[in-house]
């Protein structure tokens, strides 16, 4: 075996591990404050010809965008095209490319470059595949839930629109009332119709995502917005911006194609045997490239580390807003409660109005706390993704 054969085999090597690395790396461990590995996020897809299919669970989903969002068709256009540079580097016998090492040594560092720019170009592409993907799930969670508030509280207000019917039957002063209840079922039709056509968007989008037919119908079974099993206990943004800057997405990509750009220009020191003007302006290309990737390495450390700090804070703030929340709405319900109780009394001054203004209060107090659960788990998403959990 040659001494260029036995170089060429090293890099190939070294060029599918890093690769690889990309798919299917070790799952580091998650700074303070996280609780587990695995989103508690259940994905269930089927196709025309599958009444039933296999269930996929959220990181099983991210992994499918991994591997086959459509944004990745770039980057193996890129893949083709080292290939190609890679075979001209091998290419022997007759022609105009026989024998000339200087030019085996172009055609190579040419593959070698080209693959790892693929390979930070895919990393870029995956991770926003994903982060939009899991905030998509998360809205699909929230929008499921905020359809059921709307059939429970839509129940309670049929119930006080009988109330208020019968009021009116005794006097038309409550007739104002009557239509007042009825316009607020309509807006809770026009909401459903709304929650919909989101739900509706949402999975179309996370199709395209993940690569499925968009003939196809995917199902998800998700678990309530509260059952997060992702962070428990306090969230530091130092230890979450060091494990970004060392883990995150695109870092192992990035240093890959330093490392390899550097080997680039390594390969094409010395004299060349031919072409010397060729190669000289070659390696000028390359150490180029490789000031722009130190360049662009420097900066992805710089988003990463305010992307990791920023979610971390925001999961801090939007749980004390969602406690917040929450002992708003426990005391909402417990003055619903209280009319609901006083009006089945037919206590003097309480009927059909006090119990659709307590509706309206009841109402607000429960959407404000899903918008904080909302933020919080989208936060959790976020941050989950940027400290290399995917």
């Amino acid at each position: 075996m040659t001494s260029f054969a036995r170089l060429w085999g090293a890099i190939s090597l070294v060029v599918v591990a890093a690769c690889g690395c990309q798919v299917a790396s070790p799952q580091p461990s998650m700074p303070a404050g996280f609780a587990s590995n695995d989103p508690p996020v259940f994905v269930r897809c089927s196709y025309p010809d599958e009444k039933e299919s296999p269930g996929l669970d959220a990181r099983s989903l991210l992994n499918l965008i991994s591997s086959q969002t459509p944004a990745l068709e770039s980057v193996r256009a890129l893949e083709g095209e080292a290939a190609l540079r890679r075979h001209k580097a091998s290419v022997s016998g007759t022609g105009w490319f026989k024998h000339l090492s200087s030019e085996e040594r172009l055609w190579l560092a040419g593959a070698m470059a080209q693959d790892a720019q693929a390979a930070v170009k895919a990393a870029d592409a995956i991770y926003k595949a994903q982060a939009e993907a899991s905030e998509l799930l998360v809205d699909l969670r929230a929008s499921r839930e905020a359809m059921k508030h709307i059939d429970e509280s839509e129940a309670r207000l049929k119930r006080v629109l009988l109330r208020a019917e019968n009021a009116r039957k005794a006097s038309e002063a409550a007739a104002p009332l009557v239509e007042a209840i009825k316009a607020d079922l309509a807006g809770r039709e026009t909401a459903r119709a709304k929650l919909a056509a989101q739900e509706a968007s949402a999975l179309a989008r996370i199709k395209y995502l993940a690569g499925i037919d968009p003939a196809g119908d995917l199902q998800l079974d998700l678990p309530a917005l509260d059952q997060s099993k992702w962070i428990n206990g306090d969230i530091f943004p130092a230890s979450c911006a060091e494990q970004a800057s060392s883990i995150g997405p695109g870092v192992a990509a990035s240093d890959s194609l330093v490392a390899t750009l550097c080997d680039c220009v390594g390969l094409l020191e010395g004299k060349a045997l031919v072409g010397s003007k060729a190669q000289s302006e070659k390696k000028v290309d390359f150490q180029g490239a490789l000031k722009q990737a130190i360049a662009g390495r420097r900066e992805l450390d710089a988003k990463l580390r305010l992307g990791a700090v920023e979610a971390a804070e925001s999961v801090t703030a939007s749980t004390r807003q969602a406690a917040a929340a929450a002992k708003l709405l426990t005391l909402a319900q417990a003055a619903t409660k209280m009319i609901d109780d006083r009006v089945e009394m037919n206590a003097p001054g309480f009927g059909a109005k006090e119990l659709f203004e307590t509706e309206g209060a009841l109402e607000l107090a429960r959407t404000e706390e899903l918008k904080a659960r909302l933020a919080r788990h989208k936060a959790h998403a976020r941050l989950w993704l940027l400290v290399g959990q995917p």
